[in-house]
């Protein structure tokens, strides 16, 4: 019954490490599953840190007499029951969070699909970036040059700051997959290649 017991203890410890893991990656909806890059934020010092706080509550309550038991069986049957109710919490905590995440990246994508259609129908689409800080190297003139050639091609750079959100990425890149057969209407094949050269041209010129 001990061997039991222990087997049983350590199934729900291993359920408790990859509950973690999927509630981390449910908190963080539409992060890609990479174990070696996200491990250190995958929070495992908390789960021991409960663990090893369940696991002294456990030691101390197993003192109490009760029934015929001795201190090992009592250990191990009351180790398992609070650690399946934290297992729990974590599976629930895991669950809220995604559907949490997911509702708020819908709203996210529905706001950007809106907007991508109401900027080919304006004849303006914008793309959003982020780079950190604009670079000042070019002077005002060439600014107003090369936003002059974007414009021609119907399109606007916008740098939204050096935070990068993994769910404003997504919702870009919808919105960039929908203006995408208009630009190419309208500007024709490799248009964002003969873009760049004109952009060249003038930083060139500049230099």
């Amino acid at each position: 019954m001990t061997k039991k017991l222990i087997i049983i203890n350590i199934v729900i410890l291993i359920f408790i490490f990859v509950a973690n893991i999927v509630t981390f990656y449910g908190i963080n909806y539409h992060i890609k599953f990479n174990i070696s890059y996200h491990f250190p934020d995958y929070g495992f010092e908390y789960v021991l840190m409960v663990i090893f706080i369940i696991a002294l509550v456990t030691a101390l309550i197993s003192t109490l007499s009760i029934k015929t038991l001795n201190y090992k069986s009592k250990f191990l049957r009351i180790f398992a029951f609070v650690n399946s109710i934290f297992l729990a919490f974590i599976i629930f905590e895991g669950i809220s969070a995604y559907k949490m995440m997911k509702n708020e990246y819908l709203k996210l994508e529905k706001e950007y699909i809106n907007k991508a259609n109401l900027d080919i129908r304006n004849d303006q689409v914008t793309y959003r970036y982020a780079g950190g800080l604009t670079i000042s190297e070019c002077n005002q003139n060439i600014e107003n040059k090369i936003d002059s050639i974007n414009k021609k091609y119907g399109v606007t750079y916008f740098n939204s700051g050096c935070i990068i959100i993994e769910q404003e990425i997504k919702a870009q890149e919808k919105y960039a997959k929908i203006v995408k057969p208009y630009l190419e209407k309208r500007n024709g094949i490799n248009w964002e290649q003969k873009m760049a050269k004109e952009i060249e041209i003038i930083k060139r010129n500049y230099k």
